[in-house]
C-alpha cells in the first residue's frame, strides 16, 4: 500500500508531461530533491495548477514509493508573484533555483541553501531592495556555504591592488599575474567583493558608498564562476543572464 508523505517544498523545476500532466522537481526540507507527477494540472479548471509552477513554496502531499511520487494535495504558502512580473527579479530567481537543483544532492548543504534561497526570494519579492546587490549577496553567501571564501589579495603574490578575477584559479589576481581572459574589475567591484566576503552582507554599508549596476554584475559573474568551478558544473540559466545584462550594459554605454 502506498504511504502518503508530507513535505514543505519549493518547486525548482517544472516540465510538461503527456497531454495534461506536469513533472516537477521539488526541494523538500529534510528530505532533499524529489521528482513528482502532477496529473491533470494543465486542464483549465485544475485545482492544483499552482503546485506545478516554479517558485511555488507549499506543503505538498505526496503518495508513491521507490522514488516515484504523485502530488495529491498542496497547501500554498507563497508563490512569489511579485518576482514573476519583474525581469530582473525573475532572472535572478531562476539562477538560484538552478544552483539549488545542482547542490541538492548534498542534503546537509541543500537544506541550508534552500533556506537561504527562500530568504532571498522573500527579500526581492517584498522589500524595496537593489536586486543586483541582493543577488550578489546571495551568491557570496552561497560560495561560503560551499566552503569557499575569496581572499582580498592576489592569490599568487599577495598584491592587493589592480586586481582582476582569474577564471583559471577562481580567485583574485593582480595585473602581473592575470591570464589573458581574466575578468576585469574596477576598484568598486573589488571593494564590493571584499565587503561581501568579509562581512557577508551590506547592512552596515555607509550611505555615501554607491555601486553601479554594471560593477555589481561583474561581481555576480565572479561568484558564479566560483560556484561552477566548485561544483564542476555549468549553469545554462546564468549563461543567459550574463548574455542579457552584458548586452544591456554595452547598449547603454553606446546610447
Amino acid at each position: 500500500m502506498e504511504k502518503e508523505k508530507t513535505f514543505d517544498c519549493l518547486c525548482i523545476k517544472s516540465i510538461d508531461y503527456k497531454e495534461n500532466d506536469k513533472l516537477v522537481t521539488l526541494y523538500a526540507f529534510g528530505e532533499g530533491k524529489i521528482a513528482a507527477t502532477l496529473k491533470g494540472v494543465k486542464k483549465s479548471k485544475a485545482k492544483l495548477k499552482f503546485a506545478g509552477a516554479l517558485l511555488c513554496f507549499a506543503k505538498y502531499y505526496l503518495t508513491g514509493r521507490n522514488g516515484y511520487y504523485s502530488v495529491i494535495g498542496c497547501d500554498l504558502v507563497d508563490n512569489f508573484y511579485g518576482i514573476w512580473t519583474d525581469i530582473d527579479k525573475y532572472y535572478a530567481a531562476l539562477c538560484c533555483l538552478e544552483i539549488l537543483d545542482k547542490v541538492a544532492d548534498d542534503r546537509e548543504i541543500g537544506d541550508k541553501l534552500a533556506a537561504l534561497t527562500l530568504e532571498f526570494l522573500n527579500e526581492i519579492c517584498y522589500k524595496n531592495t537593489n536586486i543586483f546587490l541582493s543577488f550578489a549577496t546571495y551568491l557570496s553567501k552561497t560560495t561560503q556555504l560551499l566552503g569557499y571564501r575569496m581572499a582580498p589579495v592576489c592569490v599568487n603574490c599577495g598584491e592587493d591592488k589592480n586586481l582582476s578575477f582569474s577564471l583559471l584559479y577562481g580567485a583574485l589576481v593582480c595585473k602581473d599575474c592575470k591570464e589573458y581572459n581574466a575578468i576585469s574589475l574596477n576598484e568598486q567591484s573589488v571593494h564590493l567583493i571584499k565587503i561581501l566576503q568579509q562581512n557577508n552582507d551590506l547592512k552596515n554599508l555607509p550611505e555615501n558608498v554607491q555601486f553601479k549596476d554594471e560593477d555589481v554584475i561583474s561581481v555576480i559573474r565572479c561568484f558564479f564562476e566560483i560556484i561552477g568551478k566548485n561544483l564542476a558544473k555549468k549553469f545554462k540559466t546564468f549563461e543567459e543572464y550574463n548574455l542579457f545584462y552584458n548586452k544591456n550594459i554595452i547598449y547603454n554605454k553606446i546610447t
